[in-house]
């Protein structure tokens, strides 16, 4: 209790004080409170950064909010409060004042600015990069149709090229026959084979394996509810379908969240995508890949259904779908808690391949070719042990030992 007899302007100093001392334990609380656990609940898996990296970023931030709440406590604090007892406080309010207020105009500024340029879903890429996109109105984006190219990795050049219904093929001209009893393969980038040539990606190697025909109608950045509806659009193409594959990714998981492209809800209602409200939050939030926990069981609940209404769609056309769940080692705990929660607490058959973390190509994280074959050899052994009988020939080439093994669900 402050005493009769101190001067007025020493209220309004303890007062300040008692602000600024909150407000520093404030944010060190927040740099305390926001630990492994709480990074678990909040920040998703990315496909661009290994989840130690992401902890990383996640550690210094918090470090930093940390200094922030202790430079506010031992640099700040003093002198705002010896400036409120020397009978300063109207200008530092003043000065304050006029700080946040040149904060809060430099956030307007740059949202203005980004609500002027044509807002462009976390996935979507225009351009001259390959493989060629062009938009779609129900999809987002597919491939461009009868088109080839090539994209440089380094030393290696890639050929890229698409039919007249925008698969992946290995010459333009190659035409499927859709009377052929056919593997379908559905899927993003990892199906597609990005980075790879024809010859080694996923369905080319399957098709050597297993002497069936296999169609690529993969498209890169996809999420599952994309695949789903290509699949509706595309599947009646083919008279014969003996399998249709599509991926489940845990570190691509996060893709299923976006909102800001064409979507599916978890009652599988179609709807166009939205631009966000506030675009500089949502750019803040696509670099550190921040979830809030009621998004996250929403996308759990949605990809749920859009994979059981997948199965039920292969299924309807006497295929056998095949979930194929590609997984570098040592598989991340948040990874495999996302598997368990979409696919198993679904009772969702799925192929696990457990994948070298040295199979990669070698600019990103796209398996190479021994990843794809692993890839291709446990989908044909899954194919070979649940088809009926002499239908396909038994695989070539078996799944290297212990890199492909099948989810202990059946559905």
């Amino acid at each position: 209790m402050i005493g009769a007899g101190r001067p007025p302007r020493k209220r309004p100093a303890l007062a300040v004080n008692l602000a600024i001392l909150l407000a520093g334990l404030v944010l060190i609380g927040v740099a305390i409170a926001a630990g492994q656990g709480w990074a678990d609940r909040h920040f998703l898996p990315t496909f661009a950064w290994s989840r130690d990296f992401q902890m990383r970023i996640i550690l210094v931030l918090r470090i930093l909010v940390g200094l922030l709440g202790l430079f506010i406590i031992f640099a700040v604090r003093p002198r705002v409060v010896r400036a409120v007892a020397a009978g300063r406080g109207r200008q530092i309010g003043l000065t304050t004042f006029s700080a946040l207020l040149a904060v809060a105009a430099a956030i307007g500024a740059t949202e203005a600015v980004l609500r002027t340029k044509t807002w462009r879903a976390t996935q979507e890429r225009w351009g001259s990069q390959e493989p060629l996109r062009q938009p779609d109105q129900e999809l987002g984006w597919t491939f461009v149709p009868e088109h080839a190219g090539r994209a440089v990795f380094l030393t290696r050049s890639i050929a890229y090229a698409t039919d007249r219904f925008g698969y992946r093929v290995d010459a333009v001209a190659d035409r499927f026959d859709p009377q052929a009893p056919t593997i379908v393969f559905a899927g993003e980038s990892i199906l597609f084979g990005y980075g790879l040539p024809w010859r080694d990606s996923v369905p080319a190697r399957a098709e050597v394996l297993s002497g069936l025909q296999a169609v690529n109608i993969s498209v890169n950045a996809y999420a599952n509810d994309q695949i789903y509806l290509r699949l509706k659009r595309e599947l009646p193409r083919f008279r014969r379908p003996v399998a249709v594959v599509v991926p489940f990714v845990p570190m691509l998981f996060d893709r299923n969240l976006d909102r800001d492209r064409p979507h599916l809800d978890e009652d599988l209602r179609w709807h166009p995508g939205r631009p966000p409200p506030w675009r500089l939050v949502e750019l803040m939030r696509r670099m550190a890949r921040y979830r809030s926990e009621a998004d996250i069981e929403r996308g759990v609940a949605t990809t749920r259904r859009i994979l059981l209404a997948t199965v039920a769609l292969v299924r309807s056309r006497q295929a056998l779908p095949i979930i194929v769940v590609p997984q570098y080692m040592p598989e991340e705990p948040i990874e495999r808690a996302i598997r368990r929660r979409v696919l198993d607490e679904a009772g969702l058959s799925y192929v696990l391949v457990r994948l070298d973390p040295g199979w990669r190509i070698e600019t990103d994280r796209h398996p190479d070719a021994r990843g794809a074959q692993a890839i291709a050899a446990a989908i044909v052994q899954r194919l070979a042990l649940e088809w009926r009988p002499g239908t396909i020939r038994a695989p070539g080439v078996a799944a290297p030992v212990s890199t492909a093994v099948a989810g202990a669900r059946s559905g």
